[in-house]
């Protein structure tokens, strides 16, 4: 009987705490200890569960079998993240450009689709159940393989329209959807290789860091975004929204250049307010409060089309008014930048067809 895919991975992070190992009773299936004949090693991957019921027990084998392959992606998390990341100086933790978490998920549930419970057992004397997760590791391997071979077909597709196309957009998309694709062949991959007997996956022909590079390359020549902002504060708002932004790799040019080089493709344009809130009288000493309020349009300079608004406010307070106008604004700067590199990167990168 197979799981369904969303309890394989949940069970993936079921641990056996508090549960020591019992004693075998006489006359156990072999593979209660570990082993089993039936199912070599050589030929599958296994998973021993036990618990005090027959459903925590197939969960947690479920889980042993997780285990194995959520270690190996887990090893190349870090890779990939220095292979993103748009500032070698920082390390990105914005997730917009690529959600790597997704790519793992969409990996993991794919591969688990091939375990199942193939025996069980109940140790009566101490009331306890076995349970058998195998994966045969040929079917697992030319399931993995076929995947990995629409994925190649996918990225050559996907470089062929980044490097033919004309149309900014279309190039970025294309190259974003190959880099996406790359990342999901990878993670493939790192599973065949645990899968197979001999440790040995199929290596891609086409780089992960080099397309992502190209991608980065071809936002910070040909994206460029003018940031306008108004209000008490708004030399400290552009600088936290410029700073975002450029962390995603989306060069920003000063507003009313005439340089050819330097016209802007987008622009993010608003006001950032700050007000002092009365508050009823009461506590000791008193609160003081600043309420901040956020009011910024992103525009498609060559349609004059709004692609995206924001409308956001908050309250900070502190036992002095400039204190908590400070917090306010830190407030209000984090809250901004992320909704409007949220956007500008929903606008950049669409909603590719897969």
């Amino acid at each position: 009987m197979k799981k369904s895919v969303l309890s394989i991975v949940a069970a993936g992070l079921i641990v056996w705490i508090g549960v020591s190992s019992p004693v075998i009773a006489a006359g156990s299936p072999d593979w209660v200890n570990g082993s089993s004949k039936k199912y070599p090693e050589a030929l599958y991957l296994t998973g021993v569960g036990y618990a005090d019921t027959r459903q925590a027990a197939e969960d947690r084998a479920y889980a042993a079998v997780s285990k194995i392959f959520t270690a190996e992606i887990n090893s190349k998390t870090q890779e990939w993240e220095k292979y993103l990341q748009s500032d070698s100086k920082v390390r990105s933790e914005d997730s917009r450009q690529i959600n790597i978490e997704q790519v793992t998920q969409v990996s993991t549930k794919k591969v688990l689709e091939n375990v199942s419970i193939a025996e069980r057992w109940m140790d009566e004397s101490k009331a306890v159940y076995y349970a058998l997760a195998v994966m045969d590791r040929q079917h697992a391997a030319s399931s993995l393989r076929d995947r990995i071979t629409s994925l190649d077909l996918q990225i050559e597709e996907r470089l062929k329209q980044a490097r033919q196309s004309g149309d900014k957009l279309k190039t970025v998309r294309a190259f974003h959807s190959t880099v996406e694709n790359l990342l999901l062949r990878d993670a493939y991959n790192t599973e065949l290789r645990v899968v197979s007997p001999t440790g040995k996956g199929s290596e891609s022909m086409v780089s992960l860091a080099v397309i992502s590079q190209d991608l980065r390359q071809f936002l910070a020549q040909n994206f460029k975004i003018v940031v306008e902002v108004g209000g008490p504060h708004n030399n400290e708002m552009r600088a936290a929204i410029v700073e975002g932004l450029n962390r995603q790799g989306l060069p920003v040019v000063p507003a009313g250049s005439a340089a050819p080089d330097l016209q802007p493709d987008l622009t993010v344009k608003g006001a950032v307010t700050f007000e002092p809130v009365q508050m009823p009288a009461g506590g000791s000493p008193p609160t003081r409060f600043v309420r901040w309020t956020a009011a910024i349009d992103l525009t498609d300079r060559a349609t004059q089309q709004v692609i995206g608004s924001m409308t956001r406010q908050g309250r900070e307070g502190h036992l002095t008014a400039s204190e908590a106008e400070a917090r306010a604004l830190r407030a209000a700067g984090q809250e901004v930048t992320e909704e409007v590199g949220r956007q500008i990167a929903e606008f950049i990168y669409g909603k590719e067809e897969k």
